[in-house]
């Protein structure tokens, strides 16, 4: 009878448990408190897909909240500058379904795994091996709420779902009876409709760019012929489309990279985080150069002081950006003049033994005087660069471990040494999981602040 009690007890705390941990699990980013901790800016801040960000005047604090208790906050003088569209934009959000399922193929307990024999019903460590599947759209950052009777748990999966596909996956959880423990997609659309609308956006940016860095080309004289008038203003209005593009295209990918920086954070509590200080020092890429193609006088909408009182012109650079046998991945550019220096980020990579054609303005007493640099980003270039070759040398293991083990399960019948086998598949998968989330958080925290 006691015994029985104990198992009663244990299965209440347990419900109670998985109740509140699939109340708050929606495959999203992190706390503002931890994507804070992790070096976003209050003002930044990302909300969960089913809150709004709201400005507390009193308390100083930007912190997200459901849309009802927002619109209060807001009406009793306490919050503002949250728009109306977006407080009913965010409405149903836990109507929505998921975007995927998740398919039990076999519940293992852990090799070795004994268990502990206390007053308390027998806890075991189990490995939920399951079948992740997208139904008709792509499943951005997948994330699986696996529950039992002792535990709950979210797994971040380390690779997209794409659409109407499924992959093999595990994940270890504690459980008193096996049959309890089953998983769940969270994942219900609104971030991958974000991060797809992010993508979009930069996309979209990059091909208007790559037109207007052509159209260059059709009036860059191609020996020291001077330029046209017809040239000259061209020029003038071209280069004011890209320095205005370029800037989109900029906040649009700090944009998508904080998104992506937020959604891998590790799994931690907020005080566990430390603030990512990220250096972009270092020296010029070897084979790295940039050349002026031509300067010429800004023609159209030039508002600086006139010429006659200072002397200083704003002048239009059309220069190109190369790279040596490395891809330069935060290219940025230094141009310098006798009045004035600024960098430019190119906002796109250079490929090994490329070029990239962009356009700046500048302003100089003397033409003669405006110089061009490759800026000092070797490090980051470098670093993004190993990051993303890691990232892809992982998942590609892990592809390989997760194929053997779904091959495992789905036997009729099963080798004698089959709970040690799966153990051992699963735990290589789940430590390649976890480096690789590691991994994308430092990508990602590098090219946020590149690009912010």
């Amino acid at each position: 009878m006691k015994f029985q009690f104990l198992i009663l007890i244990a299965v209440s705390l347990s419900v109670l448990l998985v109740s509140q941990v699939a109340e708050s699990s929606y495959a999203d980013v992190v706390s503002p408190s931890k994507q804070v901790k992790i070096g976003i800016d209050k003002s930044e801040v990302i909300c969960k897909a089913h809150l709004v960000k709201v400005y507390r005047i009193n308390a100083d604090s930007i912190d997200c909240f459901t849309p009802t208790t927002a619109e209060k906050l807001i009406k009793s003088g306490i919050a503002k500058d949250i728009p109306k569209a977006k407080l009913d934009a965010k409405k149903s959000f836990r109507q929505n379904s998921p975007i995927g399922t998740i398919n039990g193929f076999d519940t293992v307990k852990k090799f070795g795994s004994e268990g502990k024999f206390t007053s308390t019903p027998r806890t075991v460590e189990y490995l939920y091996v399951f079948e992740a599947c997208a139904n008709e759209k792509t499943v951005r950052v997948p994330e699986v709420l696996v529950t039992s009777d002792s535990e709950a748990k979210t797994v971040k999966l380390a690779k997209k779902i794409q659409a109407n596909t499924c992959f093999t996956s595990s994940a270890s959880i504690k459980a008193i009876d096996p049959k309890s423990i089953s998983g769940v997609l969270t994942n219900k659309g609104i971030i991958t409709d974000k991060l797809t609308e992010l993508e979009n956006n930069v996309s979209q940016l990059q091909g208007k760019l790559s037109v207007l860095k052509k159209s260059f080309s059709d009036v860059i004289p191609k020996d020291s012929t001077p330029l046209t008038a017809d040239s000259k203003v061209m020029i003038s209005t071209t280069g004011d489309e890209i320095v205005k593009l370029r800037a989109e295209l900029n906040l649009a990918k700090g944009e998508l990279n904080k998104y992506l920086f937020t959604l891998h954070s590790p799994q931690l509590p907020a005080s566990q985080f430390a603030k990512q200080k990220l250096a972009f020092t270092g020296t010029p890429l070897e084979g790295t150069s940039a050349k002026i193609l031509t300067v010429s006088k800004q023609t159209l909408g030039n508002t600086d002081t006139p010429d006659t009182v200072t002397g200083v012109k704003l002048y239009n650079v059309v220069f190109e950006a190369c790279s040596g046998n490395d891809v330069l991945r935060a290219p940025e550019v230094r141009i310098s003049s006798d009045n004035e220096e600024k960098t430019i980020k190119i906002a796109e990579r250079i490929i090994a033994n490329s070029c990239q054609m962009s356009a700046g303005k500048i302003n100089a007493l003397d033409a003669n005087s405006i110089t061009l640099e490759i800026a000092n980003r070797a490090d980051v270039s470098a670093k993004i660069i190993q990051l993303e070759s890691n990232i892809g040398m992982l998942l590609d293991e892990q592809v390989q471990y997760q194929k053997e083990l779904n091959k495992l399960v789905v036997l009729s019948v099963k080798p004698a040494n089959y709970e040690e086998k799966v153990t051992e598949l699963s735990s290589k998968i789940i430590d390649l999981r976890n480096q690789m989330r590691d991994l994308k958080f430092q990508l990602y925290g590098n090219l946020y602040e590149v690009y912010k």
